[in-house]
């Protein structure tokens, strides 16, 4: 049987904290191309520079349009 962390992909996981952030800091690097296009440029970005250590936060805040 396939666990549900199975079906997320590394952002999905450590965002439902199935993964800590040095887990996703050190695994993100390789992805690319499949995981943007499933969670966008913007979310993807700021993931990767929080794992370089361009910033401090740690958690992607989606933007609301009104």
């Amino acid at each position: 049987t396939r666990r549900s962390s199975d079906l997320m992909n590394i952002i999905q996981q450590y965002e439902l904290k199935y993964i800590t952030f040095d887990q996703l800091s050190e695994e993100i690097w390789g992805y690319g191309q499949r995981l943007i296009n499933e969670v966008g440029v913007e979310r993807f970005s700021f993931y990767v520079e929080a794992a370089a250590g361009y910033h401090n936060f740690r958690f992607y805040i989606f933007p609301l349009y009104i």
